[in-house]
This record gives C-alpha cells, structure tokens and sequence, in this order.
C-alpha cells in the first residue's frame, strides 16, 4: 500500500470526524431550541424571538455546511477507492 493512499485515507478519516462532530453539533443545538415558545406580548417576548430567530439561522448555517462536507467526503472516499483499484489492477497485471 502506498504512502499517499494511507494519507489519503487518513485525511478522509479526519473529515468523517469533523462531519460527525458537526452533526453532535446540530444535535446539541436542536436540544435547546423551544419548540413550544408561549408568547403573551410583553418584554420578555422579543427576546425568545430574537434568541430563536439566531439559533435558527446558526441551526440552518451549520446544516448547510454538514451537508456540504458529507458530499465532499463521499466524493474524496469514492475518488481514493477508484485510484486504489486502479492502482491493484495495475500493479497485479506486471508480476
């Protein structure tokens, strides 16, 4: 095995960990949202808005970027697995 395929499949690994740590992020934001917001127009109202209006638009930011770096990963894995069989077809077919 080649010393580029391994980093390579290290480098993979590493992004397989940041898109599982943005998705325990999500997660732990989606915890402390309120779904159930009881509004009765005094004071305090627009401060739950605005409180759920940002945690929405960070929840909707990091959503983004998770799915974004899950297409990437996939892609990366797919293009390391095709030059690693590329690479076993070739070297096989010298001997």
């Amino acid at each position: 095995m080649s010393s580029t395929l391994i980093v390579n499949l290290i480098v993979c690994g590493v992004l397989v960990l940041v898109v599982i740590a943005l998705f325990l992020y999500h997660r732990w934001l989606e915890n402390h949202d309120d779904p159930y917001i009881h509004l009765h127009n005094d004071a305090h109202d627009s401060t739950i808005v605005s409180s759920q209006t940002t945690l929405g638009k960070r929840l909707d930011a990091v959503d983004k970027v998770k799915n974004g770096l899950l297409i990437a990963v996939i892609v990366y894995a797919l293009a390391i697995a095709a030059i690693a069989i590329y690479n076993a077809w070739n070297t096989s077919g010298t001997t």
